[in-house]
């Protein structure tokens, strides 16, 4: 680091912060388990807040970082109640695995939660498994213990299959009984949180361990705010104002940053999550993001005739590469999603017969449904808009789209799509109708004397000939007239004469729809 640098970085060091605790920081405590075992209630439970009835499906689709202050909640008297804990909630659904695994990894202590009446499942087993790589310290909740299937010892035999020995069963893991909804046990877990972090000795003093180091737990973009990345600070502290590196590239100056209930803040200490504004550049989900550049390993490279031999193949966008008669086959489609952390889970658990030729963080824009167009690609979004204006586009130019906020829903229509189950993003939507109520000669042609009966009839739109509610036949509107005007549009309760872009053996009586796909 230059003289200037360390001159700039030492500026923003405080003589002392108001984070700062002799006791060592927070402990950071992730949240795991199989779906709807009750991760996110529990947590609701100690912040007293509701964000799991606020959750798309009832189930946590994302990562999220909150910090709970103790003080007024534990009644302990072994233990320094004067303390934060911060807890990583971690989404269930098998499609998050990749986000859990982060979550494990950021964290001094894992809380496996196995629902008391459902007991180990494979997302279970798959946390199990995360906790274990990441070496975090490991205790077991056994939720909803107040139902009437609930059964404590056959969650602890279940628990022992799978490679986990709880205290009093054979080992060492601590357990906790809880029920979350009703609030049983929970303060009790509290207690046994501290006490295994204290037993850690964290270390934690902000001044220490100068430069900053924060893990990236999800990025997203906000409307109005730009990139968003939250942080959880491993060491240091981080500042407003301060300069951030992904390695060695400046990714960000902090313009503001926020806690989990929108308050800004100037500094976060260790431990703390914070929501950071002034992103150039999107880190990587699970990117350690620093205060000072890092110099970048150089890769082992190919020299040809002096200079870097680049594989031109590997250095084109997806879309641009050569497709073989294997992809041709495959549903190819543009992914948008709201955050890093959902694009990396959907394409996780997308089948091998879907081709993403492009994936982006944002809602759907022009560009998408352009690509989409020449590509021949279907748009697919995730907790993401569809602005009006670029609805009207994807009509225009034929692309069809669908938004999603459940990604099993997502994930379980698409499947139908490429099993040829149902054709879900072929679906037809009309977009009025007519009754064919006269014929007129027109150039060796016929003009089908049309009343609109619902919605509107346009120059240009695609229709369907119904007789007795069977298909006849389909074209497009070549022409409209309103007496000898030529219009662009018909709307509901007008009469008009429709001329189609070829031959049509209509009768009267048929019905005219128009429809769109998408």
């Amino acid at each position: 680091m230059t003289g200037q640098k360390q001159q700039e970085s030492s500026s923003f060091r405080p003589a002392r912060l108001a984070s700062e605790s002799v006791a060592g920081r927070p402990p950071i405590v992730a949240v795991l388990g199989h779906v709807d075992h009750g991760k996110t209630t529990l947590l609701d439970t100690i912040r007293k807040t509701s964000v799991a009835a606020r959750e798309h499906g009832g189930i946590t689709q994302r990562i999220g970082a909150y910090q709970v202050n103790l003080a007024s909640d534990t009644g302990n008297q072994r233990i320094k109640t004067d303390q934060l804990i911060t807890f990583i909630d971690t989404p269930g659904h098998e499609a998050f695995a990749k986000m859990r695994s982060r979550g494990a990894a950021v964290a001094d202590i894992a809380l496996l939660v196995v629902a008391a009446d459902d007991s180990v499942k494979p997302q279970t087993k798959e946390s199990i498994d995360q906790i274990k790589a990441s070496g975090a310290s490991m205790i077991v909740v056994i939720n909803k213990i107040d139902l009437p299937a609930a059964s404590v010892d056959r969650v602890k035999q279940d628990l022992a299959k799978a490679g986990v020995q709880v205290e009093g069963f054979g080992g060492d893991v601590p357990v906790a009984l809880v029920s979350a909804k009703a609030g049983t046990g929970v303060k009790e877990l509290l207690d046994l949180i501290l006490l295994v972090a204290q037993m850690k000795e964290l270390a934690g003093d902000p001044l220490k361990g100068w430069p900053l180091e924060a893990v990236v737990i999800e990025t997203r973009i906000d409307h109005g705010r730009g990139m968003v990345a939250s942080v959880v600070v491993k060491k240091g502290t981080l500042l407003a104002g301060i300069a951030l590196y992904e390695g060695s590239t400046l990714v960000a100056k902090v313009r503001a940053m926020f806690d989990e209930h929108g308050v800004v803040v100037k500094e976060a200490g260790p431990s703390k999550p914070v929501e950071v504004l002034g992103f150039t550049k999107l880190p990587a989900v699970g990117a350690i993001v620093t205060g000072v550049a890092v110099p970048a390993a150089v890769p082992e490279t190919k020299q040809e005739a002096g200079g870097i031999a680049v594989d031109v193949a590997e250095a084109m966008p997806d879309w641009l590469k050569p497709v073989d008669e294997q992809e041709k086959e495959k549903l190819v489609i543009i992914l948008k999603a709201d955050t890093a952390g959902s694009l990396e889970a959907i394409t996780a658990a997308f089948s091998e017969r879907i081709r993403v030729v492009s994936s982006s963080v944002g809602d759907i824009s022009d560009a998408d449904i352009l690509l989409a167009k020449s590509t021949g690609a279907f748009v697919v979004g995730f907790n993401v808009k569809c602005p009006g204006s670029v609805a009207k586009l994807a009509e225009t130019e034929k692309v069809i789209f669908r938004t999603y906020q459940i990604i099993y829903e997502l994930l379980g229509e698409l499947a139908d799509v490429v099993a040829g189950m149902k054709e879900v993003l072929t679906r037809e939507r009309e977009l009025g109708a007519g009754t064919v109520i006269a014929e007129f000669p027109f150039e060796k042609q016929r003009v089908a004397g049309t009343k609109i009966t619902a919605g509107r009839l346009a120059r240009g739109d695609t229709v369907k000939i119904m007789r007795a509610e069977a298909e006849v036949a389909r074209a497009k509107v070549k022409s409209l007239r309103v007496g000898k005007e030529d219009v662009t549009k018909v709307e509901k309760g007008s009469e008009c004469g429709v001329l189609f872009d070829r031959k049509v053996d209509f009768m009267l009586q048929d019905a005219i729809i128009p429809v769109i796909t998408g």
